[in-house]
């Protein structure tokens, strides 16, 4: 298999051609994020409530597998494509990120049985682009900054706002601020995401927590 050296930014050359094996949809931790739960909420045409309950872990925040290690959105190919979380456009590259804005790409250990294509035709910008990852990397960087003031709130003896909005649960986050207010639910998943992401910071705020840090994206 072609194995390509540590990719450090953006401009490198890098192209990978998916032919569908599946096997990167076996025995991996996908890790989501409240905007990567939302948008497969979206896909699925169910809430992020259901999404929640019916196919993330609790208590380590990725998609559940099957007895055979599949993803559970495995069925020959990925049934929910259009929202498929980040690792999932990202691969077959890992993503590292820091405040300060530097970031490296590196690539990911495959499959001995990979049907993928490596290759240097584009750049690794070209291929980010590609997979649509703009968007789940800039909500990364949004929900990073909502833990790291939480964990400041935390820390902090400040005013007690009493309890935040659903953190995980975007859908229900809205939607109890909607209600209360006798306000419309957004349509849109970016819009829904947008006020979840208000509601989370208007909390923390309350609670006295700094503001500032996780900026890129």
């Amino acid at each position: 298999m072609h194995r390509l050296p540590v990719v450090r930014d953006r401009g490198a050359s890098f192209s990978y051609a998916c032919h569908g094996c599946g096997h990167c949809c076996h025995h991996k931790a996908i890790r989501v994020d409240p905007y990567a739960v939302a948008r497969l909420a979206d896909a699925l045409g169910v809430s992020t409530t259901a999404v929640l309950r019916d196919y993330v872990d609790a208590a380590t925040s990725t998609l559940r597998q099957s007895d055979g290690g599949a993803c559970v959105f495995f069925d020959g190919g990925c049934s929910v494509h259009s929202g498929r979380p980040l690792p999932c456009r990202l691969y077959p590259l890992g993503w590292g990120g820091k405040p300060n804005g530097d970031e490296s790409f590196y690539e990911l250990s495959a499959h001995p049985q990979s049907a993928g294509v490596y290759g240097t035709d584009g750049t690794v910008a070209d291929y980010l682009a590609s997979q649509g990852t703009a968007s789940y990397e800039r909500a990364s960087w949004r929900y990073a900054e909502v833990l790291r003031r939480l964990q400041l709130a935390a820390d902090a003896d400040g005013p007690d706002p009493g309890a935040p909005p659903s953190i995980t649960d975007v859908d229900e986050a809205v939607r109890h601020h909607c209600e209360q207010r006798g306000e419309p639910i957004p349509d849109d998943v970016e819009a829904r995401v947008d006020l979840h992401l208000a509601l989370l910071h208007a909390w923390l705020d309350a609670a006295g927590a700094p503001a500032g840090g996780c900026t890129p994206g």
